[in-house]
């Protein structure tokens, strides 16, 4: 029985006009300059990579850990700053109200797990009026290893206090199916964010859907609580 729904943020529910690759050369730049071993990192790694490598790199030049993450805070700054910018003009996707609306109608619980910061979630979905539709919203900041860490979106799991077979998860890109699968999690791929429908179909998620219109047949036919 369907006990919650939980949502990407950016290609999901809102899009987020980033340019991701030219925040991450700003990043590596800044890393860099705090003695990151040069072209150790590319703009083309994916930020939880990017994130990952520079713990690794930084602790086997002896780094001790509370300097690695006083670095990973002076370079938090910069995504923060471009994700709360694009909040403040990011747009709402098709269906996104009418589904979010069902769906809690139907009685279901329904969150966000987002790699997008808790400031800029908070900015988007109350520019649009949309919070209210969700009982939790966590965010990167929220959690000390934020998704593809299958950590993520257990803490939303047990936060909303339902089971893993309970529970259902809406997103558009590996990071969203990586840890729905290690946890043995449902997941609906949908092809309005980053990756294309032939790309999400490579990654066997259990659904796969052009819009968010045709999420609610779906949750439906699980049945809900």
């Amino acid at each position: 029985m369907l006990k919650a729904v939980i949502f990407d943020l950016d290609g999901v529910i809102m899009k987020f006009k980033l340019d991701s690759q030219g925040i991450k050369r700003e990043v590596i730049s800044r890393l860099e300059e705090k003695g990151l071993t040069p072209k150790a990192l590319s703009p083309t790694d994916p930020f939880s990579k990017i994130r990952e490598s520079t713990r690794s790199i930084f602790a086997s030049q002896g780094r001790d850990d509370g300097w690695v993450e006083d670095v990973m805070r002076y370079v938090e700054e910069i995504p923060m700053r471009y994700e709360v910018e694009a909040a403040k003009v990011a747009e709402m996707l098709p269906g996104a109200r009418e589904t979010l609306a069902a769906l809690r109608e139907s009685g279901l619980k329904l969150a966000i797990f987002t790699y997008n910061n808790s400031q800029a979630a908070e900015i988007a979905l109350t520019r649009y009026g949309l919070k209210e539709y969700f009982e939790l919203v966590v965010a990167r900041d929220s959690v000390p290893r934020p998704k593809p860490n299958p950590l993520h979106l257990d803490f939303v799991l047990k936060s909303l206090m339902v089971e893993r077979d309970e529970a259902i998860v809406v997103g558009d890109s590996e990071m969203d199916i990586k840890p729905c699968k290690e946890l043995g999690v449902r997941v609906v791929a949908i092809s309005t964010g980053v990756r294309s429908a032939d790309y999400l179909r490579g990654l066997s998620p259990d659904y796969l859907i052009g819009n968010l219109s045709e999420l609610k047949p779906i949750v439906d036919s699980l049945g809900s609580a």
